[in-house]
């Protein structure tokens, strides 16, 4: 590379890094980081687009888009093996605060349950939604946004993604194909540059821990071209814990923080702790959402799933343990039995296992309602009194 070419892509960055100190940051945890060393040989710095749609899987408008385009993209010749770390992160987050309810016992309907649910997916891992909000409203990059949400893990390139092959739901392919096509439906290409960057990392290492299966993930043909240039700009980078592949496991969105992984799958994984997720309470279109149940339909879903027979008592019947960032770890059913809160979640199609209950009894509800009256100790039934009664009443009775 030419001396002034240098100079000015040394001046580009030193630019961009001005800019960026003066995009819009959150206090304490959400505070953009400046400790990375190590940058990759990436050279592709294009700008996010402001006007971009943060929800998850959204479709695209691209319909000439043909494969053949994965031939086009130019890919740096010197991919040297890099290794970027950040070990000052302190951003891993135990909360012991109540996940709160969005709706007061009073606004439910009598003898009904209201669930209030934050976040969409597992939580555990990389916040598709929380990353693209960092990128956007708080400047992150994309390694910005992997060491939060993989504390601990450091960054290498495996420089065989060029000539390997990785398989996807049986079916072999080049693995900037397949990661593009695997990031296309997990986030498709509204999302910000940085965030797509991110996505795809957190795949490609998933498949590797997987030795090069893509396990459960799938893939959505003709990604766009962003999201095919972002792909090939970050090709072969991947998350190491000691040493070994990270399972970088990843989700649509999380409530304010994300889930740590033994409280949802028990398994101690230290990179998969619950972190903070900032922006979820202002953007995420899935933060605090309400379904509501009779405690006729309760009963039906816990008894079918769990051959139990509750009692009579509904405001027994649900006890949430709580593990750290607010998530359901265990749900104590009418003192009968414990289970899983990411597995009790699915019986009510609940969105994510960060959730809370209010329970409006049929009792409570009907005692608020009828405001008490004064009622009389002796009621005669004695002409002279009922004739004297008559007369206080009001002359403008309809």
């Amino acid at each position: 590379m030419h001396f002034h070419l240098k100079a000015f892509l040394l001046y580009s960055l030193l630019f961009t890094i001005t800019g960026r100190l003066n995009l819009p940051v959150i206090a304490e945890t959400g505070e953009k980081l400046s400790t990375v060393e190590i940058i990759t040989n990436s050279e592709n710095t294009e700008n996010t687009d402001s006007s971009a749609i943060w929800e998850k899987k959204t479709l695209s408008d691209y319909e000439d888009f043909s494969l053949i385009s994965y031939q086009t993209v130019e890919i740096s010749e010197n991919r040297e093996a890099v290794l970027v770390s950040d070990n000052s992160r302190e951003d891993i987050v135990i909360s012991n605060d109540p996940t709160p309810s969005a709706v007061n016992v009073e606004d439910v309907p009598p003898g009904s349950f209201a669930f209030t649910t934050y976040g969409w997916g597992h939580c555990v891992g990389l916040s598709q939604n929380g990353a693209n909000f960092y990128a956007i409203y708080g400047g992150w990059n994309y390694q910005d946004i992997l060491f939060h949400y993989y504390p601990g893990t450091v960054l290498k390139n495996t420089e065989t993604a060029e000539t390997e092959m990785i398989t996807v739901q049986g079916v072999p392919g080049n693995a900037l194909q397949q990661v593009a096509e695997i990031v296309n439906r997990e986030v498709g290409p509204s999302f910000s540059t940085e965030a797509i960057k991110a996505q795809a990392v957190a795949v490609y290492t998933y498949i590797k821990y997987y030795n090069n299966d893509a396990h459960d993930l799938k893939g959505k043909p003709n990604p766009a071209q962003n999201i095919i240039d972002a792909c090939a700009s970050v090709l072969g980078e991947a998350l190491y814990y000691n040493d070994t592949f990270a399972m970088t496991m990843f989700g649509a969105s999380c409530g304010d923080l994300t889930a740590d992984s033994n409280d949802i799958f028990s398994m101690n994984m230290p990179y998969l702790r619950s972190v903070s997720s900032d922006y979820d309470s202002q953007y995420d279109p899935h933060y605090g959402e309400v379904k509501y149940f009779t405690a006729e339909e309760v009963r039906n879903i816990i008894q079918n799933a769990y051959h139990i027979t509750l009692s009579d008592n509904p405001e027994n019947w649900i006890q949430i343990v709580e593990g750290n960032g607010g998530y359901a770890r265990q749900v104590i059913i009418d003192g009968q039995m414990t289970v899983r809160g990411d597995a009790f979640r699915y019986e009510f199609e609940l969105k994510s296992p960060k959730f809370a209950y209010v329970y409006a009894s049929p009792n409570e509800s009907e005692e608020v309602a009828e405001a008490p009256q004064e009622i009389p100790e002796e009621i005669s039934s004695s002409e002279e009194e009922f004739a004297n009664a008559e007369e206080q009443l009001p002359d403008n009775i309809p």
